[in-house]
């Protein structure tokens, strides 16, 4: 290992897995060409090194840093794994980085460390400046003993008065400072930065080592992340803007200074979603007027009072005249979502009501309340100011926000995309802590490219990768990628008779057909076959939670092994464990979950974890209003027909493709993956037409797709079980 070149150098392993060798010289050669790579390989083509290590030679022949982010806890526990490994025989300084939240030992918000920061500065420059005033009163005192000068008794008068004022003022400032960063800053930082870079250190770990000592692990950490050459994070760290611009700047770098690697790439869009919508409550709008109303002395005569009292009436007038028969009383603490925009036409009516409102109380037209919500937020970020310097200064114990800069900016932004396509605006409602319903206007972003755009314009490079990531040109189209790329795609390279895939033609399990009797005793008949035949767990995905909760309920009443339930809204954790302990122990027992939930992917159900893996149905998502207006969007952007596939059809066989990848981890692993459904089956194009899904799969996968009719479902798994448990 010790002669290895090039970017094999960091990699740890004795041999590659087949095609692992290929996978590093194109990625190598398209990083040196400054392309995106979008890398699709099935469990076992070692993604992660084959990414890691020509990121890191290229890094390191171009000073350039590595990023490797995922939303995966897993994934990142791997990638520390491997970066360990990689750190054995190569000088890599690596640093793990976790949300703030989960590591500032005082659990502050951003901005309130913010100023605690200042403070902790100011009194470190205060206790500076007493050493001095203390250094020279004794050096006048000391002067006064020899040359008896009545001018050095005044001096050292004079600075005894200094030195009292000083002290107060540090007294002061060490209340409204942070005690944590006040060592972090008086540290010696090449003791822990050898610490930290010796090994890849966890943020766990790093918080032991700076609570021991009194410290802030975040800010230690983040003073040391410019030594760095490989950064391993979240994919929040990257996708926020305003957070990726913070992180370059700890590693003093430009965005044309980085590598970044996603892995599960193909949940960039969603996540890049979330980190794009924009919401205000009824709640905060009350707060913003009440700001007003106790700044009307000096706040500018702009009408910003009246035209907030609209907005929350608007709403208010909006949900309360909806609501039909009982709707009220199903109304509970989560939101709950009213339509207040067609999803394909986009005629918002909070919008619409608004602006007419507005034009009958003389605000004129929307160019003129443009100019009264910017003079407002100019206001309101002189308020945050002043909040800043009160907070700064000890006169309030709580940092306050202007509420009034947040909403004029956000009604600002409202009035301008609202209507714009790529986005859906609509309104929810829930109660809150006196089980009163109030409101929140949500803009819900449809096409997030304003996030991944300019992210992927500005990198010097990227690693795409996923188990699921094609179709390549849809993910381009998505994420607006528009430099050259490199496109790479290795199916599995384990033993072919290890893994049985099964596509049963039982019925389509249409929404309007799926409580047919027939339907409903084949469906049954092979659940209950696969479970008796299966020589270990079976985990079983349905369309929906409520199918889940529905065929749980009739598992459990038959079945003699433990049957658990993944539910919305409980963690899945508990029930995972028990569930691996059981197959792990050599017994059997059945998991019951559904195809958009928490344990379809991202889950290592390795070996006896899990043998059988059944997909029941082609579990769609919710055509809700929002995911119609992401398709509209689509087929406004991209031409009819690009909305079902690009919003519904391709994510949908992507959470097929990683729920099938649970199982067969390793080339010594073997298990079953049945599709349930007669659209899988490899005649589902000439019987079911349009609605067939058999094609939406890479053809490597669709090859392996056995057709097999329900009641012979049993005998194909008591033969490819007695086959591989004799092995």
């Amino acid at each position: 290992m010790s002669g290895k070149t090039g970017y094999m150098k960091y990699f740890p392993k004795e041999t590659c897995y087949p095609n692992q060798q290929d996978a590093m010289d194109k990625i190598h050669a398209s990083l040196i060409n400054k392309e995106i790579i979008l890398f699709e390989g099935a469990c076992g083509t070692g993604k992660t090194l084959s990414a890691l290590a020509p990121a890191l030679n290229v890094g390191k022949q171009l000073q350039k840093t590595v990023i490797i982010a995922t939303n995966v806890h897993q994934q990142m526990v791997q990638f520390i794994n491997e970066a360990s490994e990689i750190k054995q025989t190569n000088d890599v300084k690596v640093a793990v980085l976790k949300g703030k939240s989960t590591m500032c030992p005082n659990e502050t918000d951003y901005e309130e460390c913010r100023l605690k920061r200042e403070n902790t500065f100011e009194l470190l420059e205060t206790e500076r400046e007493l050493a001095l005033k203390k250094q020279e009163m004794k050096s006048a005192y000391e002067n006064y003993k020899k040359s008896k000068d009545p001018a050095l008794i005044a001096l050292r008068d004079a600075l005894s008065k200094e030195l009292d004022v000083a002290e107060e003022k540090s007294k002061e400032l060490r209340k409204r400072s942070c005690n944590e960063l006040y060592e972090v800053l008086r540290y010696d930082g090449e003791a822990f930065r050898q610490w930290l870079f010796s090994d890849v250190r966890t943020p766990e770990e790093v918080n032991d080592y700076a609570f021991q000592k009194g410290m802030c692990g975040y800010e230690l950490l983040k003073r040391e992340l410019k030594h760095a050459d490989l950064l391993i994070c979240n994919f929040h760290h990257v996708l926020n803007s305003d957070i990726f611009m913070t992180v370059l700047n700890w590693l003093e770098k430009e965005p044309q200074d980085v590598i970044v690697i996603f892995d599960e790439a193909h949940n960039i869009e969603s996540a890049a979603r979330s980190h794009s919508s924009i919401t205000i409550t009824e709640h905060t709008l009350e707060k913003a007027i009440s700001e007003i109303e106790a700044n009307l002395d000096i706040m500018p005569d702009g009408g910003i009072h009246n035209l907030l009292k609209m907005l929350t009436s608007v709403m208010q007038d909006i949900y309360n005249n909806r609501f039909k028969f009982g709707e009220r009383e199903r109304v509970g603490r989560h939101w709950y979502d009213m339509r207040i925009s067609d999803p394909y036409e986009r005629n918002d009516m909070v919008r619409g009501k608004f602006l007419k409102q507005a034009l009958e109380a003389g605000f004129g037209d929307e160019a003129a309340i443009q100019a009264t919500l910017s003079e407002a937020s100019a206001f309101g970020a002189m308020l945050d100011e002043n909040y800043r310097e009160q907070y700064k200064k000890g006169l309030t114990g709580v940092l306050k926000r202007s509420h009034i800069r947040y909403a004029a900016d956000f009604l600002s932004s409202y009035l301008v995309l609202s209507n714009n396509l790529n986005y859906y605006p609509v309104l929810n409602v829930r109660r809150d802590l006196n089980d009163e319903i109030y409101g929140r206007i949500e803009l819900f972003t449809c096409i997030p490219k304003n996030v991944t755009e300019p992210l992927f314009d500005s990198v010097f490079s990227a690693v795409l990768m996923s188990a699921t990531l094609r179709p390549f040109d849809m993910v381009k189209s998505t994420l607006g990628i528009a430099r050259p790329t490199c496109e790479l795609s290795y199916g599995t390279s384990f033993p072919e008779e290890k893994r049985l895939t099964l596509s049963v033609s039982v019925p389509p399990l249409f929404a309007k057909t799926r409580d047919d009797p027939q339907t409903l005793q084949a469906l049954e008949e092979v659940l209950f076959d696969s479970i008796e035949q299966t020589e270990g767990n079976v985990i079983i995905f349905f369309q929906s939670s409520f199918e889940a909760r529905r065929y749980y309920n009739k598992l459990e009443k038959r079945l003699n092994v433990s049957v658990f339930l993944d539910e919305v809204g409980v963690s899945s954790q508990e029930i995972r464990e028990d569930f691996f302990r059981m197959g792990e122990s050599g017994g059997k027992a059945v998991l019951v979950s559904y195809i958009w939930g928490t344990l379809s992917e991202g889950i290592d159900y390795r070996d006896g974890r899990g043998r059988t893996v059944i997909i029941v149905g082609v579990g769609y998502p919710a055509l809700n209003d929002r995911m119609n207006a992401v398709e509209s969007a689509y087929d406004h952007t991209f031409g009819y027909g690009a909305g079902w596939e690009f919003a519904v059809q391709v994510p949908t066989i992507r959470k097929i493709r990683q729920a099938m990848g649970r199982v067969v981890r390793s080339p010594v692993d073997y298990g079953v993956r049945i599709l349930l459904d007669g659209r899988f089956t490899t005649e589902a194009p000439k019987k079911f037409g349009k609605f067939s899904v058999f094609e939406m799969f890479p053809d490597d996968e669709r090859d392996e797709f056995i057709d097999v009719d329900p009641e012979k479902v049993k005998y194909s798994l008591m033969n490819f079980f007695q086959d591989n448990s004799e092995k």
